[in-house]
C-alpha cells in the first residue's frame, strides 16, 4: 500500500484552520493537502460529472419531440403524423446523447 492510501484509510482531514492561513488568507503549505491524497471528492465530482444529468438529458431529448409533434397533430389535425415524426427525432437524439458519452 501507498503512503496516500495509508492516509486515506486514517478518515477524513480537517480542513486547515484559519490559524493555518497566511496573511493573505491562503493556507500554509504545512496544512495545504497534497494534489494526490487531499483531493479524493473533488476529483471523484469531476469524473462522474457527466453523468449526474443524463436522466434529465434523456428524458427531455426523448419525450419533447414527441410531445411537441402531438400538440401540433392536435392543432392541425394531422394525427399520427407529426407524432411519429416526433418520436423519430427524440430516439435519434436520445440515441446521440448516448453517443456523446
Amino acid at each position: 500500500m501507498t503512503a496516500a492510501h495509508d492516509s486515506e484509510e486514517a478518515g477524513p482531514r480537517e480542513p486547515p484552520s484559519l490559524s493555518d492561513s497566511t496573511e493573505d488568507g491562503q493556507a500554509s503549505p504545512a496544512g495545504h493537502q497534497s494534489e494526490e491524497s487531499g483531493s479524493s471528492w473533488g476529483r471523484a465530482l469531476r469524473d462522474i460529472a457527466p453523468y449526474l444529468d443524463l436522466g434529465w438529458r434523456l428524458a427531455a431529448t426523448t419525450a419533447g419531440p414527441p410531445g411537441l409533434g402531438l400538440v401540433v397533430d392536435l392543432w392541425l389535425q394531422t394525427t399520427p403524423w407529426f407524432l411519429l415524426g416526433g418520436c423519430v427525432v427524440g430516439l435519434t437524439g436520445a440515441v446521440l446523447q448516448l453517443k456523446r458519452l
